[in-house]
């Protein structure tokens, strides 16, 4: 297991054979990486919200979607989570180690990116020393990455990419008023529409 700080993984996924991405069982995937996720594979968010709505039965599995283009990885999500609150834990360990020991025997010997599973206020907002130590003990047969880096709502982050571009526009100039016309690609660009 290796960790990888401060690096958003988006930009790297393709590089992978399986991306595992924490969920709840809420077919949510409308923050952070997962929400990345969801833009950049839109058939991920279509297989998603073929599962049934906040089903218990789901805790501890996963839904593995297999490339639709030979440069795609594998996706699995992992139903690792109740229903988000960013105000407590909602991450069930047990489910967590679950879906990992699953992953493990899957995808044995494959090169696997995530991000710290279950410590996100998307995905669980678990303990994150807990959480290492599970990723560490229920992947020993996995080339694994795990990403560590701030994941903020999806909204925050284009507010935060349409001020920068308000900036650009404010200093005039027409190279600066086309990025601000085309702010809706460059936010595609960015997996956040």
């Amino acid at each position: 297991m290796r960790i990888i700080e401060g690096k958003d993984p988006i930009w790297e996924t393709d590089k992978y054979d399986v991306i595992l991405v924490g969920t709840s069982i809420y077919c949510m995937l409308t923050n952070g990486f997962q929400s990345k996720i969801r833009f950049k594979y839109p058939n991920v968010d279509k297989e998603n919200n073929k599962t049934p709505y906040g089903d218990k039965r789901k805790l501890g599995t996963r839904l593995t979607i297999y490339p639709i283009v030979d440069e795609q990885p594998t996706i699995s999500l992992c139903y690792i989570a109740n229903y988000p609150n960013s105000k407590r834990v909602f991450v069930d360990y047990d489910a967590l180690e679950n879906v990992l020991a699953t992953a493990n025997a899957e995808f044995k010997g494959e090169k696997v990116l995530t991000t710290l599973l279950g410590a996100s206020q998307f995905d669980g907002n678990g303990d994150i020393e807990k959480i290492k130590e599970i990723i560490e003990k229920n992947t020993k047969d996995l080339d694994i990455d795990v990403y560590v880096y701030e994941q903020i709502p999806r909204l925050d982050e284009i507010a935060y990419n349409e001020n920068k571009l308000r900036k650009y526009r404010d200093q005039g100039g027409e190279e600066n008023e086309q990025l601000w016309k085309n702010r809706d690609k460059i936010l595609e660009k960015l997996y956040l529409k």
